[in-house]
């Protein structure tokens, strides 16, 4: 058999799109969607995307806002969500039941068995708080603002990252010893007064109280007193985007700051995706701008119109994209009696105003079954590979891929040239006959990409190894795999093991000419 072969994979390293492509290691890709990578080594489908066929209703202005999950047992839960303009719902199961009408809440926090609402900022009706064998009872004493949490036995209360008035403010209740938890005048404390940085989201890490602002995070902690609390700068140059951009995670927290994804421990933050700088195509038309949530020790951060996935099993970064429903806004687990890793999710693609409007409620799941259907494009692109010897032109006799698929599966192989073209500016000083050496009366044209196309028909999809035809000569190349996939258990999940190249040399650089 002609050429030595020479294995390219398992691409264990995952994605890097920070270093020069000639520059990354081995095992590690340019490009990296609809793939993850599992604990075996090799890269595997995501799982598809399902409408459940259950839409949200809006009203002709306002988005779908995800609150939280209100857990009333461990068999009995709801999916809270408003609609951003003035009106409340959770979610039963199979339909969207109205809370309240008046208003359209922006935080939620479970406090007492009961569901405890605040108010958006300006709003004319006060938030309270909800339980489904008694409704929802306002509180005219509530503050307003998009952050809640419970600590210590009371409810903590703040405006929100778009606040023009009070946006360092931290409100705080009662305890429930006392006859009403909130009053005509609350107590507060100011966190970083007159800085200009509005708090964005309050998380609780176990007896501290972070206060995750627009470029700092503080810590709140005390005993019993809360007046006599510690405020204390924790991160005094890394902020939070928005107050959906955050999750946690066992003892870990993952936010997004800027461009960069963060994991938080033991009061240090490290950046993970130094290797995977967060980019997107286009910044219009979506709901939210920025989303973290964790899904089956997956943390999947959405950047504008990009998604970005980070495994916390194997420590790799991927990448999903969805043509049906394009980027993912906040995810929230739908409880089950089976077991099963379910979030419940919808679309960022923002719903045009006016007119007859609904969010679709869409699922995600791990287990793959014939009724659940999405049409995707699962891709790689490898490094640019010299071989170990820039030097010298080598010659591909052919590739192929060890893969367990059923479809169409498509191998291109990209020889990396070299080209120059001519500009006017080049022609400027030369005379007419001197500019006949140039490129367009001699035209070159590099290699081109040689593609593949293979379909597998069997009964079942398996683990086969696939040939790609076609010899060619090159210094350096590149390989891009892309499978056609529905999603379902007859096609998925998609598994790329590796690639095998047969490679010898062919000549040295000759000399150059002056």
């Amino acid at each position: 058999m002609p050429g030595t072969p020479i294995q390219v994979g398992p691409f264990v390293g995952g994605l890097n799109t920070f270093s020069d492509p000639t520059a990354i290691a081995d095992n590690e890709l340019t490009v990296c969607n609809n793939f993850e990578l599992d604990l075996d080594g090799s890269l595997k489908s995501r799982p598809p995307i399902q409408d459940l066929g259950i839409d949200f209703p809006l009203a002709a202005t306002g988005d779908i806002e995800f609150l939280g999950t209100f857990q009333v047992s461990q068999t009995e839960s709801y999916l809270l969500a408003s609609d951003g303009d003035s009106k409340t719902y959770y979610f039963d199961g199979s339909a969207w039941v109205l809370i309240t009408n008046t208003i359209a809440a922006a935080g939620f926090v479970q406090f007492d068995d009961k569901a405890w609402l605040t108010a958006p900022v300006g709003s004319t009706n006060p938030g309270g708080y909800w339980t489904a064998a008694g409704g929802f009872v306002a509180d005219a004493n509530m503050p307003e603002g998009e952050c809640i949490v419970s600590f210590k036995g009371r409810l903590w209360v703040a405006e929100g990252r778009d606040s023009t008035n009070q946006g360092t403010r931290l409100y705080r209740s009662r305890t429930l010893a006392d006859p009403s938890l909130w009053q005509v005048t609350n107590d507060f404390v100011d966190i970083g007064t007159g800085d200009g940085q509005n708090i964005v989201q309050l998380i609780v890490y176990f007896n501290t109280l972070l206060i995750f602002r627009t470029n700092s995070t503080f810590g709140l902690q005390y005993t019993t007193d809360p007046a006599a609390a510690v405020v204390s700068l924790i991160l005094p140059t890394v902020g939070l985007n928005s107050r959906y951009a955050i999750t946690q995670f066992e003892s870990y927290i993952y936010f997004m700051y800027d461009e960069k994804a963060y994991e938080f421990t033991n009061s240090r933050a490290s950046q993970i995706n130094v290797k995977t700088p967060f980019t997107s195509t286009s910044t219009a038309g979506l709901h939210n701008n920025y989303a973290v949530s964790e899904f089956n020790r997956r943390i999947i951060f959405t950047y504008f119109d990009q998604m970005f996935v980070y495994s916390l099993r194997t420590r790799a970064w991927t990448t999903w994209s969805s043509d049906t429903y394009g980027s993912l806004c906040k995810m929230e687990y739908l409880s089950n009696n089976l077991d099963q890793s379910i979030v419940l999710t919808h679309s960022n693609t923002a719903v045009a105003a006016g007119g007859s409007r609904v969010a679709p409620l869409l699922q995600i799941t791990d287990d793959y079954v014939s009724g659940v259907t999405e049409t995707m494009t699962c891709n790689i692109q490898t490094k640019n590979f010299n071989y170990q010897a820039s030097s010298i032109y080598k010659r591909l006799f052919w590739w192929g891929l060890d893969a367990r698929f059923k479809g169409t599966v498509v191998g291109t192989a990209h020889p990396i040239t070299q080209s120059f073209s001519t500009t006017w500016q080049v022609l400027l000083s030369q005379t007419w006959q001197a500019s006949l050496s140039n490129a367009w009366a001699n035209p070159a044209s590099g290699a081109a990409p040689v593609s593949t196309s293979v379909t597998e028909t069997a009964i079942t999809f398996r683990r086969i190894f696939t040939k790609f035809l076609k010899s060619l000569r090159f210094r350096q190349i590149y390989f891009t795999v892309s499978f056609e996939t529905t999603g379902t258990n007859t096609d998925a999940p998609v598994r790329l093991f590796s690639l095998m190249t047969y490679v010898n040399s062919k000549q040295t650089v000759s000399k150059e000419i002056t």
